[in-house]
């Protein structure tokens, strides 16, 4: 087993000397797309939870952590489940344009990508509600918006259902605010760190094609 599974971790190293040398522009769009897919195959990966920025209602940026569900790598599609109460689902009624930050920390390498956030709900959102499991959709059975002050720390969460995964027809009933969050990117910057030098290359993609290109990093 360790044979099988050492040429997967070197994979996963940073990339140094000769590795780092013979990077191309292809690789590095290669790369992100790699990163992507990772992030969204693999629970455990760290790009699971990347961080999605928006701008508040008082122009102000907001940034959280999320969890990538899915990723459509044809359409440069990103899905994330939110509460539809949450103040991010009203940023982006307000206002589309959005960004995602990416980090592996195994192969010390960064991801930014900028597009537009929709958020969807009741009959738009039904196939990602089919999708979540069961602890996933408890979490849209809290009783109060996420961010509203408490008097004493809490889940949010009904007092029955602490603890506990409840029967699907009262999981059923967070349904109403539940959303899922699709994201549409355009543009990538993707930053490899080493201590032999860093690479650093930007990738747009446009009606009449891709183009990437080198950037100082």
């Amino acid at each position: 087993m360790a044979d099988d599974q050492a040429p997967a971790q070197a994979a996963l190293l940073p990339f140094e000397g000769a590795a780092l040398q013979a990077l191309t522009l292809d690789d590095m769009m290669v790369l992100a797309v790699d990163l992507l897919a990772d992030g969204a195959a693999n629970a455990g990966s760290p790009l699971r939870k990347p961080v999605l920025a928006t701008v508040a209602l008082d122009g102000a940026p907001a940034a959280r952590t999320v969890i990538l569900r899915n990723f459509d790598e044809t359409e440069r599609v990103l899905e994330l489940f939110t509460d539809a109460r949450s103040a991010k689902v009203a940023e982006l009624e307000r206002e589309l344009r959005a960004a995602m930050l990416f980090y592996d920390p195994r192969r010390d390498v960064q991801l930014r990508l900028t597009g537009r956030a929709v958020p969807l709900t009741g009959a738009a959102a039904a196939a990602a509600w089919a999708a979540a499991g069961l602890p996933s959709r408890r979490a849209y059975l809290a009783v109060a918006a996420p961010g509203t002050p408490s008097p004493a720390p809490t889940s949010g969460l009904p007092a029955e259902v602490e603890g506990i995964i409840p029967a699907p027809e009262r999981l059923e009933e967070g349904r109403a605010n539940f959303a899922v969050i699709r994201f549409a990117f355009d543009e990538a910057d993707l930053v490899v760190l080493s201590r032999s030098g860093h690479r650093r290359a930007r990738i747009r993609w446009r009606a009449d094609g891709v183009a990437a290109e080198w950037l100082v990093p």
